[in-house]
């Protein structure tokens, strides 16, 4: 989409001036939004955590280890159904990761049940705009 490296960090900077205003609005009336933040925040960390996952999954960090184990044991065998949800794919192993972070916000801060899905597609987005623009083969 952006070519140029200054206009991608001025788009990504007008992106977060712009986010930080409408988080800033949400927070003065965070009685009528909580439940949107908090589908926010657990969304965007659940997206933070994935992304991050990916990264030590790469060859030559501290989890290589374990894409080399499901290479040998899962994919290659009869599981291989399991290959993606453990670690094999960033957007297929984010759904789990989602549901585990919607488990907590569920138990620690009542987050009610309906905003499972919003949580996890605000997750899923955020993944993918992390994944498309910031490029971790470098």
């Amino acid at each position: 989409m952006l070519k140029n490296k200054t206009m991608k960090s001025i788009g990504l900077f007008v992106f977060g001036v712009l986010s930080g205003f409408v988080l800033s609005f949400l927070f003065i009336n965070y009685h009528v939004y909580s439940f949107i933040i908090l589908s926010l925040l657990f969304g965007s960390l659940a997206a933070l955590t994935s992304f991050f996952l990916d990264f030590a999954f790469r060859e030559g960090n501290i989890f290589s280890f374990w894409i080399r184990f499901l290479n040998k044991y899962v994919y290659e065998r009869s599981l291989s159904f399991l290959y993606k949800p453990l670690g094999g794919c960033s957007l297929c192993m984010n759904q789990w990761i989602s549901i585990f972070y919607f488990l907590l916000a569920w138990r620690f801060v009542d987050l009610s049940f309906w905003f499972l899905i919003p949580l996890s597609l605000i997750s899923h987005v955020v993944l993918f705009l992390l994944l498309k623009h910031f490029d971790l083969e470098d």
